[in-house]
């Protein structure tokens, strides 16, 4: 018989109605949608660009009338600078609008005023006009592109010239924008330049009070404070370099350009800043400038929330009837399903005899009760096989605790070592990464020489514990028959070579201190060099013990003055690493060993509060191990 597929039935009949209807409402109120947020995007847009460029033309045609008219008051008083400057400042005090007014002039000419002459007026304060010849070879405006421009025209031009926005700091640090005439004197000569400033303040206000508006209706808000949130809606004011006269929002380059090539663009989507947007453009007559409207994709359709309601309502009427309809077939289909899941309940509690039901079909129901019978036995079996494990696995935990409470008990660790002693002090500290690890330390007094050691088998776990064991045994062992550090590191290379066929090796310091005298005598085998007084101790590069057979291990040594401390330790301390893996490092230890000055057993655990601090909770990842050693007087003999 061919198996009917339970999932396949209720799927079909559920995307089948489903679809249906959602496609049906979805696709009708998606295009309504669409079409209305377009249209009245385009509409606020064309309000916007009228009432701002209808703004800014009559801002131009008063300040081309007050130049006209103002041109010829000047250019009846040329006889001297003096009567310039009147002529300046009673056009001003007429026009209030403007900021200030000026007259340059060609070189020499007036006699004693030099190559440069420009005089300005200018308001400073609401009432006050002040004066100043401000050309100068510093403000050299015959270089200006407004002189030359201005200069060009005739007299019976009809229209000036209107720069692009710039910055001043001659008279004040501002943006200003001028219009410019040509100026001729009563032979009908050209003689300079005359100009008025507008600054160009309100122009900036007038757009951000638009967009206020603007944002105001709407939901979508943008922080200015966050470089990420996205501008919803800005408008921009371009001069005929493409440059911002006006706005808050920085259009990138490539956009800029694109949007130069057009005197207008009408509903035209491009990204800015890698951001869709739908803009409009316009060429603002008589000035040169592109007053730009944008309106990111996300607003443009945000009042289209409204009738997503809509959509919602219908859909949710849609499920009603889906419901209506499905809710016998899937009842039917998943009937066996509850027989099943009572049965699974009890298997799941640990009742694995639980007979399970039988169904008179055969689909996927039928097909998973099968299989759950399989998973039934297989999980009687994993259960019995997982008791022996685990009583297995806590008989090697029992063997590890055990282990590691041998490695510990053969090393020193009763403190104070030696405590009949006035001229040493000496603390150790070793903490396994886990339960057995391969770092070790010993000390001992023979001799009136005090033998000490510290080391590093490579690798972690039982094997590196072991070889720990056997360089502690070979150090106590050799260095009872000798005093001599390379001797005792020489002899420890070659019985640890014997036979070492995992290639593990010792990194080792042992070091020979005579009490009477302070000499230490020592030999480093690739292990890291230990402080003195917060210095490094210098130490040759030998090979760690156990890497080569028959090597030569030098040795060193050094005086130790009283009251000195000397701080050994493993690469567990230098490589303890925090949650951004960076490292502990050397630079740690030498500011805390600096400015330390305290017993052995307080460095110690000075340099542990540093680590543990360091590392938070982040695992230890390799044995720790620290000694430290004071050698505090000579001991009298």
């Amino acid at each position: 018989m061919k198996k009917s597929k339970l999932s396949k039935r209720i799927t079909w009949r559920v995307i089948g109605i489903v679809t249906i209807i959602n496609v049906l409402v979805i696709g009708v109120i998606f295009l309504f949608v669409m079409a209305v947020a377009l249209f009245e995007s385009d509409m606020r847009a064309q309000y916007l660009m009228e009432g701002i460029e209808g703004r800014i033309e009559t801002m131009v045609q008063v300040v081309k009338t007050a130049s006209f008219n103002n041109r010829d008051e000047v250019e009846s008083n040329l006889e001297s600078p003096e009567a310039v400057f009147d002529a300046l400042e009673r056009e001003l005090r007429v026009n209030k609008r403007l900021v200030g007014c000026f007259a340059a002039f060609e070189p020499d000419y007036y006699q004693g005023q030099g190559r440069w002459f420009e005089a300005y007026a200018y308001y400073t304060d609401s009432t006050h006009i002040e004066r100043r010849q401000i050309g100068s070879p510093q403000h050299d405006y015959f270089n200006g592109v407004w002189y030359a421009k201005g200069f060009g025209l005739e007299k019976e031009d009809d229209d000036g010239y209107l720069t692009d926005p710039y910055f001043d700091d001659s008279v004040g640090s501002s943006m200003y924008c001028s219009y410019v005439l040509p100026l001729f004197d009563k032979k009908g000569r050209k003689v300079g330049v005359y100009g008025v400033d507008l600054n160009l303040d309100w122009i900036d206000m007038m757009v951000l009070g638009a967009e206020a508006k603007v944002k105001q209706i709407g939901s979508l808000e943008s922080d200015p404070d966050d470089p990420d949130d996205i501008n919803p809606f800005f408008i921009q004011i371009l001069d005929s370099k493409g440059k911002k006269i006006a706005g808050t929002e920085t259009i990138d380059e490539e956009t800029l350009k694109e949007i130069q090539q057009y005197d207008s663009l009408d509903c035209e989507k491009m990204k800015i800043n890698d951001e869709a947007y739908f803009l409009y453009s316009k060429r603002i007559a008589n000035t040169g400038w592109t007053l730009v409207v944008a309106q990111h994709w996300e607003m443009v359709f945000e009042n289209g929330f409204l009738l997503g309601i809509v959509i919602i309502f219908f859909m949710v009427v849609g499920m009603l009837v889906i419901f209506f309809f499905m809710r016998r077939s899937i009842r039917h289909a998943t009937k066996p399903l509850g027989f099943f899941s009572e049965s699974a309940q009890e298997v799941a509690k640990g009742n694995f005899e639980t007979s399970l039901p039988t169904f008179k079909r055969n689909d996927e129901v039928t097909q998973l009760r099968d299989s759950f019978d399989t998973m039934q036995q297989s999980l009687k079996g994993y259960v019995e096989e997982l008791k022996v494990s685990t009583a297995a696995k806590a008989s090697i935990e029992s063997e590890l605790n055990v282990a590691q409470s041998i490695q510990m008990s053969m090393l020193p660790k009763t403190f104070p070592a030696f405590p009949d002693r006035k001229d040493i002090e000496l603390y150790a500290a070793l903490t396994p990464a886990k339960g057995v690890g391969g770092d070790l330390y010993d000390f001992f007094i023979h001799d009136e020489k005090l033998f000490f050691c510290i080391g590093d088998v490579s690798g972690k776990g039982v094997p590196a514990s072991l070889v720990m064991a056997v360089t502690r045994t070979l150090f106590r062992n050799i260095s009872a028959h000798t005093a001599e550090p390379s001797h005792i590191v020489e002899t420890m290379n070659m019985n640890i070579s014997e036979g070492n066929d995992n290639n593990m090796f010792v990194t080792l310091f042992v070091g020979v201190l005579d009490l009477a005298t302070g000499r230490l005598r020592y030999c480093n085998a690739g292990h890291d060099a230990p402080y003195v007084n917060g210095a490094l101790l210098p130490c040759d590069p030998n090979l760690p013990v156990g890497a080569m057979p028959d090597m030569t291990f030098s040795e060193q040594e050094t005086m130790i003055a009283p009251d000195s401390t000397l701080f050994l330790y493993t690469d567990g301390l230098t490589e303890a690493e925090n949650a951004t893996y960076e490292l502990f490092g050397k630079q740690r230890i030498t500011n805390i060993i600096t400015v330390f000055n305290g017993s052995p057993q307080e460095l110690i655990e000075t340099m542990t509060d540093a680590v543990h601090q360091f590392v938070g909770d982040t695992e230890q990842s390799d044995d720790l191990t620290m000694l430290a050693i004071k050698f505090k007087q000579h001991q009298a003999i």
